[in-house]
């Protein structure tokens, strides 16, 4: 298979920085590289690749490759080797010498460098690090810019004499409800953040809606002074992180507990 060959030829969608992953179906034959890793290509079998993904969200990568080969319609998909290593997927199917190929380029979504160990977890909560989600933060506008896909950031403020119960709820909820490849973090004291890849303003109401009803369900009876939810969205509040993060304060909105 010339992997090599297609790549170069279709130097626009798969970029020098991205990954890329090659199925012919024909034979079910797959080439994969990801630069960010050793930078070598790998040769296997569809089966042998549907084996190194998280065994939780292969169903769904199968169900979107399905539908883009059966339908020759763009093939998307968020998936994971591990919980620390989320990935994009996006391409197309073409033909070339009669020959039918899905091309599509890779590119992480959670893959910050950072070396020390103590920064990517807050300590008392658990989870990410607010220096960890500014990275991040800034990896999704790589990738917004580059692939023309909107994300939103969700801001929970809360005030408490038993702070870190309410965390410890208010943490529970988002990870139930939430993605798995969506990621939340401690921001500072009394605020945790997410970042919902791929989520525009018209679909923020319906998550907005779920979190409510279900922090309404879990906090009753919880001692609390007050709950407040907000959002920003990118790139319509802002074209970098600082101004970004800026405006998630500026619309931030009370949540009836009772």
């Amino acid at each position: 298979m010339a992997e090599i060959d297609l790549v170069s030829f279709f130097h626009g969608i798969v970029e020098a920085d991205s990954g890329y992953w090659l199925l012919q179906p024909d034979n079910g034959q797959v080439s994969v590289r990801y630069p960010w890793q050793d930078g070598r290509s790998e040769q296997l079998s569809l089966e042998q690749w549907l084996e190194r993904i998280d065994v939780r969200c292969r169903a769904a990568f199968q169900q979107a490759l399905h539908t883009s080969l059966q339908s020759q319609q763009a093939f998307f998909c968020h998936y994971c080797h591990s919980d620390d290593e989320w990935l994009r997927i996006h391409g197309m199917p073409v033909e070339i010498q009669q020959q039918q190929y899905l091309l599509t380029s890779v590119l992480p979504l959670t893959m910050p460098v950072i070396n020390d160990e103590a920064k990517l977890r807050d300590p008392q909560s658990g989870l990410l690090s607010a220096s960890l989600f500014r990275e991040l933060l800034i990896q999704a506008m790589r990738l917004s810019q580059r692939n023309h896909e909107p994300f939103a950031i969700l801001t929970l403020h809360y005030a408490s004499n038993d702070s870190s119960l309410v965390c410890a709820i208010v943490a529970k909820v988002l990870q139930e409800q939430l993605r798995r490849s969506d990621s939340i973090a401690q921001f500072k004291e009394g605020e945790l953040i997410a970042l919902l890849y791929g989520t525009s303003r018209g679909a923020v109401s319906t998550v907005a809606s779920k979190l409510s009803s279900e922090l309404q369900r879990q906090l009753e009876g919880v001692a609390l002074d007050s709950l407040k939810m907000g959002w920003a969205y990118y790139p319509e509040h802002g074209d970098n992180v600082d101004t970004l993060l800026a405006h998630r304060l500026d619309a931030v909105e009370a949540l009836r507990l009772s």
